[in-house]
Order: structure tokens, then sequence, then C-alpha cells
């Protein structure tokens, strides 16, 4: 007689399909409770960013430095956003009364922001990866969050480092995050694999000694990790045209606010002689444009669905329901060149300051409703993958962010600030076919799309038929 006993088949755990643990099913006040801790986490990181800039006068004085190296402590902390999430660093940038080392500290608290960041857009694909109407209503408020926050830190950082020490702007910001900080422990996970995963452990913990999660079948060895973990995100933004276009929009509208935070100080202190505690008002213009298109959002997407493209939109079989969507974007990419020209040509002394400060209504305007359409089209292009996505989208956007501040004081003492900002303007100029492009081939991209495709494998064996 055989000692050979068979082994039990392996228990696979997967979603049912009304199971209420899987994000999608949650019930409207947990998803709107996710939404918003996502989005407060955001909110709180980049918050940090634009704070700083009304304090680099002082700081210039203090530390007998230039405007260009003052100006790479917003660069620094920007150029973080990319490079990857570490902790415990926005102490002692608060705290340190060193010039330099409050730029090294400015760089890891921006990488610290990065986590936030990243996972916001991959949570709101989460919660609602069918729904498209939920998915652009998250990604509203999280993209609200996520541009609002740089221009609130602005217009209440004048007023700080008007009235206080420059040093302040850095420490308001660390008594922000310790008090938000508590509520990280109540921020549910979203990823399916993970819950699953914890779900098979706690089985096998209770006796089910085979439930095994349906994506542990397939073992990840640390090539799989260093390869699908890792170098995605780049593999995504060298190989995905989709991905491509939208990173391109949001990195260029991204960096021209922050370029405006180095440039509103310039336009309205120095040109219009607009006290120095009131030139963070002139955020409140920007700031309404953002609003603006938060309430307007589902009235011109209803708008946008019925509203044909002659020669760019085909007329059988249609469009599907991603490219109907995304049409809301070609009027914001319109509005964007446009909005630059007119504060570029009205920012010098001779022109009242209320025609500068009233550009910034279509400027946020767009900025947001392009973020909202790009971001929410990614997100359901890549679904599993959306992380990867944001995480490409961030590190470019970071960068290009990183870099325009640094440019701005030499772009605008070179040229002026009216051809300066118009730079800006010639290249959003160049940039509008793109929408258009996906409008039209946007389709025949997601099918072609390598990671779209494996995107839609992985959740197919994540439920049950």
């Amino acid at each position: 007689m055989s000692d050979k006993v068979d082994q039990p088949l392996e228990d696979i755990i997967t979603f049912e399909h009304d199971d209420p643990d899987d994000p999608k099913n949650w019930s409207v006040q947990k998803k709107h409770l996710t939404v918003a801790l996502a989005s407060l986490y955001a909110f709180s990181g980049i918050f940090g960013s634009a704070f700083y800039a009304p304090g680099e006068p002082e700081l210039r004085e203090k530390y007998g430095v230039s405007a260009d190296v003052s100006s790479l402590g917003l660069t620094l902390y920007v150029l973080g956003f990319g490079l990857g999430p570490l902790y415990s660093s926005t102490a002692c940038s608060a705290f340190i009364p060193n010039i330099a080392a409050i730029l090294v500290f400015r760089f890891i608290s921006g990488c610290a922001t990065a986590a936030a960041l990243t996972n916001g857009p991959a949570v709101m694909a989460d919660l609602y990866p069918h729904d498209l109407r939920g998915l652009g209503r998250s990604t509203r408020r999280f993209a609200l969050c996520a541009f609002t926050a740089p221009c609130l830190a602005t217009l209440f950082g004048f007023f700080v480092a008007a009235r206080t020490h420059g040093s302040w702007v850095l420490k308001v910001q660390f008594f922000f995050s310790v008090a938000i900080w508590p509520l990280f422990w109540v921020f549910p996970e979203t990823y399916s694999p993970k819950i699953l995963a914890q779900r098979a452990s706690a089985l096998r913990k209770s006796g089910r000694v085979n439930a095994v999660a349906a994506h542990e079948m397939y073992p990840m060895t640390m090539k799989d990790i260093i390869h699908g973990r890792i170098l995605r995100p780049f593999k995504m933004i060298l190989y995905e045209p989709i991905l491509q276009g939208a990173t391109i929009w949001i990195s260029i509208t991204y960096g021209i606010l922050y370029f405006y935070f180095e440039m509103y100080s310039v336009v309205f202190f120095v040109q219009h002689d607009i006290p120095f505690e009131l030139c963070g008002l002139m955020f409140l213009f920007v700031l309404f444009g953002m609003v603006l298109s938060v309430v307007t959002f589902d009235t011109m997407l209803k708008i946008s669905e019925r509203m044909r493209i002659p020669v760019v939109e085909r007329i059988d079989p249609g469009l599907p329901a991603e490219e109907t969507q995304l049409k809301i974007v070609i009027p914001a990419c319109l509005l964007l060149p446009a909005s630059l020209f007119w504060f570029a040509w009205s920012s010098g002394p001779g022109t009242h300051w209320i025609v500068p400060a009233l550009a910034g209504i279509p400027f946020g305007y767009a900025t947001l409703s392009m973020f909202f359409a790009f971001t929410a089209y990614v997100s359901r292009t890549f679904t599993l993958y959306a992380s990867s996505a944001s995480s490409a989208n961030t590190i470019v956007r970071s960068i290009i962010a990183a870099i325009f501040p640094v440019v701005a004081h030499t772009i605008t003492d070179n040229v002026g600030t009216e051809w300066g900002i118009s730079i800006f303007g010639f290249i959003s100029l160049a940039l509008i076919p793109i929408p258009f492009i996906f409008v039209r081939y946007g389709p025949e991209l997601r099918d072609r799309s390598r990671y779209a495709r494996e995107a839609r494998q992985l959740a197919a064996r994540l439920h049950r038929p």
C-alpha cells in the first residue's frame, strides 16, 4: 500500500459578485470617507510645497543667498514628489537654522509626499472600476485638493511671511502634518490583491490551510518585483501613448502653476506695487477658476458628450464612453494658452493689476479640468495598474514643476515677463492636437496597450465569473 497521500487542491480565494469586501461594493459612506482621506493627505503634502515660496525673500536676506538658490527650497520639494516615499523629514526642515540643511530636508519632505500623490488616483480606480461617473466625481475631489492646496498655501504664506519670521512658513507645515497624522490609521486598504491576500491569510489561520488568494497562485520573484513594480512606471511612460500624452499636458500645466508661485510676486509686488502680504490674494482668482471647473464639470460633460467634432470624431459605431467623456478636455486645452497670453501681456506696470489677476480664472479652470479628464481617462485605461501610471505621471510632472521655478527668474530677467510667460503659451499651443488624437484613435490605442490588457486579465482572475 502506498504511503503517498494526495494533497488537497488549493482553495482559491476570489471576490464573489456582491462581496462586501470588494472596494467597488463598499457603501457610499465608506467610499466617500476613503476619497476624503486620500484627498486630505495629498492636500497636506502639496500645501507644504508652495507655503515655502512667500518666505523666500526673508530667507535670502537671512542667509545671504541668491533668488535662484532660495527657490531651490520649492524646486527640491517638488522634485521629491517624483522620487518616492520616505518619512519623518518635515520636522527637520522646520527647525534647522541652516539654508543647506533646509534644502536637503525640503527634498526629503517632498519624497515623503510622493505616496499620497501616486496612490490617490489608484484609490479612485479601485473604488469605481466600472463606474465612470463615480470615478469622475472622486477624481475631481482629489484633484481639487491637489491643485487648490498650493494656491491656498501661497495665499496664507504671504501673510505668515509678512507678519512673522520666514522660518514660520516651514513650522506651519510641520504642525499641520502632525494634526492630520492620526487619520492615517483609519485609512482602509483598497488594492484588491492585498485585500484577498489578507483574507486568505486569515482563513489559513482559522483552519483552511490551503486558502490562497488568486494572484498568489503566481508568486513573484525578485526579478518580477523589480520589473513589474519598480520599473513598470518607467516602461509605461516609454511605451504607452495614452499615458505619454496625458502626462505631457498635466506636467506642463502643473509646472506653469509652480512657475506662477515665483512670478506672482514679481508681477504684483514688484511691477504693480501691491503690498507683499496681499500678493497671495491674487491666487483667489485661480482658486475661483478651479472651483468653477468643479461646479460646472457635470454640465460641461453633458454638453461635450453631445458635441460632435467634424473629421476627428467617427460617425459609426460611435465613440466608447471613455473617449466621449474625454471630449470635455478640448475646450480646456484651448483656454489654457489664451489665459497665458492674457496674463503675459497685461503683466506690465502700465496695466491695472486687476487685468492680470483676472487671467487666473481661465487658467485655474483649464488646469483643473484637464487634470480631471486626463487622470480619469488614464485610470480607466489602466485600472489595476493605475498606481503605476500615476507614479509615472508624478515623476515627470514633478521634474517639470521642479524646473519651472528655477528658470522663472532667469527667463523673465532676460526677456521680461511678457515674453517669458508667453513662452509657455506657445508650448501649450503646440500640445493642442493631443486630445484630438485621443478622441479619434483612443479605442485603438487602448486595445493595443500591453499594460491595459494585463490589468484587465489580472482583474478577471480576482473575481468569480
